[in-house]
């Protein structure tokens, strides 16, 4: 996803999380209902998800308008994560919309929250976390249930892959 000068902020100071042992999977066709892939490890009846992306055709005449009226619609649709999902930043020029959880989760040690990234044609969710002692950004996995990621999948699917 090619992102602006503005937009590249957010991802500079990030650094990768530590995913071995993440199954990888992907779903699905880009041109006709999106393509979800990511990596995923499963632990009993609940799933450590390490990224999620849906790569989908956009329309011919995408405006602005209605990509960030799709990234309203999935930050009211997407409210099981456990942090409400806000609209962060935007650039227009650059069709990119930066979503997060607000307020995000903090303790003594770090402040961890969910970020989709949204574009013309790619959808991205993380889970960061900042590590206040290292001062220090890093992707970590998201904690969800079976039932929580297949919901998270469509909904996303819905809202981005649908003409």
């Amino acid at each position: 996803m090619k992102m602006s000068r503005k937009a590249k902020r957010y991802d500079d100071t990030s650094l990768p999380g530590d995913f071995q042992g993440f199954e990888l999977f992907q779903d699905g066709d880009p041109a006709q209902n999106g393509r979800v892939q990511g990596a995923l490890r499963r632990r009993g009846l609940q799933v450590e998800l390490g990224h999620l992306s849906l790569e989908h055709q956009p329309a011919k005449k995408q405006s602005f308008a209605k990509l960030r009226s799709r990234a309203e619609r999935l930050t009211q649709q997407v409210d099981y994560l456990r942090e409400q999902l806000v609209i962060v930043d935007h650039d227009r020029r650059g069709m990119y919309i930066q979503i997060r959880s607000l307020p995000p989760y903090k303790d003594d040690t770090q402040i961890q929250f969910n970020e989709i990234s949204v574009g013309r044609g790619k959808v991205i969710l993380k889970r960061i976390a900042f590590y206040r002692k290292d001062d220090v950004k890093q992707q970590v996995p998201l904690d969800l249930t079976e039932e929580e990621l297949t919901r998270l999948m469509a909904d996303i699917r819905q809202v981005f892959a649908s003409a």
